[in-house]
């Protein structure tokens, strides 16, 4: 009783008690009394309220009871406890807030909600890997759209496989427009969309000097002479395609003309699909041109094109002279004996030819007119398609069985 008295000091009305400075060990001390000497007791744990009046702060306690003061930070500086941050790290913080789309995610979710469309799953899934394979997936115009907006930032994709989608020229010009600023794209396949004169979007794309491309689809897309010449225009000063599908469109003798030209002027192309166009004997034999002095071509499928006799006498006339082709593909372009003849001794004399593929040919004759002469003549020959040509069981028997030999010779040696 006579401790606390002595540590009760009156506080005015009206006005909140004072507290002195209180030390990092306090103790009071009570005068002698008649039980005994002086006799020391701790204070009571400060409150919320006094510790903040004496610049206490809660925290982790350093001895016994009572918290350790907290340093106060000098003028000028930032306490990371307050959750403050300086001009420049407040400056890194806004940096980090910005989102980031390298994969064009974002971007295509936008361009979706723009247009009311419903974001495809598997464009959010290929948006972030190499390849992206959308074939069969009936995007049209308006998806491809949205696509062509993530496609712009995008820069992982690269091969971009669109084929059967619904595109239309419009379409197809859109995904190729998105393309133009960027050089990651190496493979490209649109094929069977509807293309036409949606190919004037392509040679931004194959421009010299920004041009990645080196694998091109274009099969089934509608495409006339005079989309011949827009890709071929495109590709002559192209330095990267190398592989070119433009099978099952509509090139007549005038987009023979066209590709033989390029592949008269440039040596850059080494496989070139044509099959099931419109080309007859005068575009075979542009092409045929084309062949005595380009070296560089490896692969040829003109099949399906109504050659004729005519379009083979050119073809063999320039396979003597040609040193680069290895592959030559001519099945169901009524050839007869008459063409074949011809086309045979081409065969024979070429150096580098190592397959041909005659399928669906009526060459006929009991022992197939040159047939075994093309054969015996090319040594370097080890694949020869004769299905459905009319030819006697046992000439395939013999073609089958030296040829044979030949493949098992190379095996060995490799």
């Amino acid at each position: 009783e006579s401790t606390d008295a002595n540590t009760r000091q009156e506080t005015p009305p009206g006005e909140e008690p004072a507290f002195a400075d209180v030390d990092e060990n306090p103790r009071i001390t009570t005068p002698d009394s008649e039980d005994g000497p002086a006799a020391t007791t701790e204070q009571p744990a400060l409150t919320a309220a006094t510790s903040q009046r004496s610049g206490f702060r809660e925290g982790p306690r350093t001895s016994g009871r009572w918290a350790a003061p907290v340093e106060e930070p000098e003028e000028g500086s930032v306490s990371g406890s307050d959750g403050e941050a300086s001009n420049h790290e407040a400056e890194d913080l806004s940096d980090a807030d910005e989102p980031h789309d390298s994969y064009g995610k974002l971007a295509y979710l936008t361009k979706c909600d723009d247009m009311g469309l419903n974001p495809v799953s598997q464009v959010l899934k290929y948006l972030e890997q190499e390849d992206m394979q959308l074939t069969h997936y009936g995007m049209g115009p308006r998806g491809v759209a949205a696509l062509a907006a993530g496609l712009q930032v995008n820069s992982t994709i690269s091969t971009l496989r669109m084929a059967d989608n619904h595109l239309g020229a419009e379409g197809c010009s859109l995904l190729l427009l998105s393309l133009k600023n960027k050089n990651s794209v190496t493979e490209i396949d649109l094929s069977d969309n509807s293309m036409g004169k949606g190919i004037a979007a392509l040679p931004p794309l194959l421009a010299p000097k920004f041009s990645v491309v080196t694998t091109l689809h274009l099969r089934g897309n509608k495409l006339g002479d005079r989309e011949a010449k827009i890709l071929c225009d495109a590709l002559s000063q192209n330095t990267t395609v190398t592989y070119l599908d433009v099978s099952v469109n509509q090139f007549s003798e005038k987009g023979g003309h066209f590709i033989g030209g390029l592949l008269e002027t440039t040596a850059i192309v080494k496989e070139l699909n044509m099959a099931w166009n419109n080309l007859r004997a005068k575009g075979c034999g542009h092409i045929s041109q084309a062949l005595k002095a380009n070296s560089a071509l490896e692969v040829l499928n003109i099949g399906w094109n109504g050659l004729g006799d005519d379009g083979m006498i050119a073809l063999g006339e320039a396979l003597a002279i040609n040193t680069g082709l290895v592959e030559l593909m001519l099945s169901s372009n009524s050839i007869s004996g008459k063409g074949f003849v011809v086309l045979a001794k081409g065969i024979a004399a070429n150096v580098s030819l190592a397959s041909v593929e005659l399928d669906h040919n009526n060459i006929g004759g009991s022992d197939g007119p040159g047939i075994r002469e093309a054969v015996d003549g090319n040594k370097g020959l080890v694949a020869m398609g004769l299905s459905n040509c009319n030819v006697a069981d046992e000439l395939r028997t013999y073609v089958d069985a030296v040829l044979f030999q030949r493949r098992k010779q190379q095996g060995s040696s490799q």
